[in-house]
Order: C-alpha cells, then sequence, then structure tokens
C-alpha cells in the first residue's frame, strides 16, 4: 500500500490514502526524506500509540536525529529543540504566564481588539481578503499584548509577521523576518534592564537567573512567531470552515454558547499542526505490533487521528478528545491562547457578518502545506 506523506492534503481533507492507511495498522514504514541520513521512517496513525510516543522521553527524542552532535544545531530557546533536564528548565519558565486562568485574563483585550480589526474589515468593504486584512491582525496584535510589546510597536510587529510569510517580494519578506529577529532581541533586552507586565517580564522578574541571554530572546522570538503565524492560519481557517458550512454558521450565531465546542471542532477537523516534531528513538521498542530500533525516525499524524474522531465538520460534537496541540512534555504551550481567540473571534464574525460567504468559488482557492510552517490558506476572499 501507498505511504503518503504527512502533510498531503485534498483541500482541506487528508488524501484518501491516508484514511485508507490508518484502517490497516497504527504504524507505516515510508520513504526516507531528505536530511534524515537515510533512517527509517515510521508514519504512526494510530491514536493510542500517538499518545504513548509523545508522552514517553524515556524511549523517544524530539530532537532531530545526528550521528555527531558537534553537528547539531542549537535554537536557543525553541522548546521543541530541547529534551529534558533543559526543556524542563525553559517550559517552566512559561507555563505560569500560559496557563487557562492567565490567558483568560486577556480576554478583555482580546475581545476589543476583534471589534476594532471587524470594524476595520466592515469599513473596507466587500470583497475583501480575510486573510490579510483579519486573520493576521488579530492574533499578531493579541499576541503583542501577552508579550508586552508597547503598543505604539504593536502594528509596525505586526506589519512585519504578516510580510514575513505573505509578502511576495523575497527581500521584503527576508527583511521582515530579520525585523522580527531583532525586535525580539530588542525586547528581551528591555525587560531585563526593566521587566515589564508582560509574559517576557514575569519571565525575567521569576526566572531571571535560569535563562541565558540567548535562550530569553529565543522565548521571545519563538512565541512571537509560533503563536501569530499558526494563530492567523487556525483563524482563515475556521472562516473557511464556517462560509462552507452555513448551516453550521447560522447554529453558532444563534447559540453563541456553542463557542467552545466550536473552537474545539475547528482544532479537531482542520489540524493544521498535521504532526509535531518527529521523534527519534532512543532504544529498541516494540509499539504498534512493529519492532522500532534505536535511530529509527517516527512521524506522528495528528491530521489522521483527530479526523478519525468524528465524521464531517460539527461544532455540537463533544469530548473527540482530539490532540491538535500535541500530547506529552510538548503539547503545545500556546493552548490556551488559540482557545481565547477562537472563542472570542468567531462568534464575533457571525454576530458582525451574518451573511459572510466566499467571494470565489472554494476550487479556486490555494492552500499552502503544514511543511514547515502550519497548514493555511493564502487568500480568503469573503463578501457579506
Amino acid at each position: 500500500m501507498v505511504v503518503p506523506l504527512p502533510h498531503q492534503r485534498f483541500g482541506l481533507d487528508p488524501v484518501p490514502e491516508l484514511s485508507d492507511l490508518q484502517k490497516n495498522g497504527p504504524l507505516h514504514e515510508y520513504d526516507t526524506e531528505p536530511g534524515l541520513d537515510g533512517r527509517k521512517q515510521w508514519l504512526v496513525t494510530g491514536y493510542d500509540e500517538i499518545r504513548e510516543i509523545l508522552s514517553d522521553v524515556t524511549r523517544f527524542s524530539s530532537m532531530r536525529p545526528v550521528d555527531d552532535e558537534s553537528e547539531r544545531a542549537w535554537l536557543p530557546g525553541i522548546l521543541q529543540s530541547y529534551d529534558p533536564p533543559d526543556h524542563t528548565r525553559l517550559r517552566g519558565t512559561v507555563t505560569r504566564a500560559n496557563t487557562v486562568r492567565r490567558i483568560e485574563v486577556l480576554r478583555p483585550v482580546a475581545e476589543e481588539i476583534v471589534e476594532e480589526c471587524l470594524d476595520d474589515l466592515e469599513d473596507m468593504g466587500s470583497p475583501v481578503d480575510f486573510v490579510r486584512n483579519a486573520a493576521w491582525p488579530i492574533p499578531a496584535l493579541i499576541a503583542c499584548d501577552l508579550l508586552g510589546v508597547p503598543r505604539d510597536d504593536q502594528y509596525e510587529l505586526s506589519r512585519m509577521f504578516r510580510e514575513s510569510r505573505e509578502s511576495r517580494i523575497p527581500r521584503q519578506r527576508n527583511l521582515s523576518g530579520l525585523g522580527i529577529v531583532n525586535y525580539a532581541r530588542k525586547l528581551t533586552a528591555r525587560n531585563r534592564v526593566e521587566p515589564g507586565d508582560g509574559m517576557i517580564g514575569g519571565i525575567v522578574r521569576d526566572h531571571g537567573d535560569d535563562v541565558t541571554d540567548d535562550e530569553l530572546a529565543g522565548l521571545a522570538e519563538g512565541i512571537m512567531i509560533g503563536a501569530v503565524e499558526q494563530l492567523a492560519s487556525q483563524l482563515a481557517i475556521a472562516a473557511l470552515l464556517l462560509v462552507t458550512h452555513p448551516a453550521q454558521m447560522t447554529l453558532l450565531r444563534e447559540r453563541p454558547e456553542l463557542a467552545n465546542s466550536a473552537a474545539e471542532e475547528v482544532l479537531r477537523y482542520a489540524s493544521i499542526v498535521e504532526t509535531p516534531s518527529p521523534r527519534t528513538a532512543l532504544v529498541d521498542v516494540s509499539i504498534g505490533g512493529r519492532t522500532i530500533r534505536a535511530g529509527d525516525v517516527l512521524t506522528c499524524s495528528l491530521l489522521a487521528v483527530n479526523r478519525a474522531r468524528g465524521e464531517g465538520f460539527d461544532i455540537t460534537r463533544e469530548n473527540t478528545e482530539h490532540i491538535a496541540f500535541g500530547h506529552g512534555i510538548h503539547h503545545c504551550i500556546g493552548a490556551p491562547l488559540t482557545r481565547l481567540q477562537l472563542r472570542v473571534a468567531l462568534p464575533a464574525l457571525v454576530r458582525r457578518f451574518p451573511t459572510l460567504r466566499l467571494a470565489v468559488p472554494e476550487e479556486e482557492l490555494r492552500f499552502k502545506p503544514g511543511r514547515p510552517a502550519p497548514f493555511a490558506v493564502e487568500e480568503l476572499p469573503v463578501e457579506w
């Protein structure tokens, strides 16, 4: 049987081969991709097996395999590039700022940002690209507030976020990406001297002696880029799901109390992060009836297992136990912020634009594959 690559889709949906594969067992050997030095690779499509692999840090490493440790390219502060005990130390510096209770404090700010951005969208008139004019600015401004970026800097930083990914001019993309990196370093240096009220200031106050300047800047950069890019992709895909499922959009407008379950269904159904970082087996292990040798690389298909949790897109669905945010110690640190954004933005969107619809045929939409960035729609022209 053909084993598809884990990011292959047909529009929003997994390719049929992925679903067929899942019926034949939880682990499948597939062709080596470039950059893994010929190591045997496995695609994991079993729910229980994925949870086992992602939660076991004694037998599986999230660090990219290398034959010589001197060749390893370290990314200071980027949590996915660490195993315990360094991962435990660094994640501990940001955990407190990302609890559900702490993120919920941002709700009034998030509501204000969403309404302001939807005001701007309405003023532009339809048709308009939802990606550029709502999906990017909303999460950028929310993330800036979380991190403690001064209000005077937020709109310029928001522009750099968007251009670093969306600009069709390579030089502009590069300059904007470099601008984000430089700003992260300036923000952390400023907070070292005078800790602010945002997340970076909180890390300095509570854990300043436990994190180096490079790690602190890496944390700021990683959270900035990861949060904004993933939240922008997630919000645009959520809007697409609603406008292409008008009965679900009407239901959410009539029953805004469904915001929580609607957010979870969007996360499950879309699975914009199709796989977490691959895991490398540290020892020989038997899992899912297959023998995995030390050094083998396992890629866990969150897309496959999440779609298997329920047929169709249904915002009234409950208790799917999806793993859109991964599992174990690398469970996405931004999960509470993602949920807050969707729970605020989706009811506001369908309330403000009750006749929202695609301005182009659905088949004309273009998607960006989820490698290495999250799965996304390039443009989403809408009208009302």
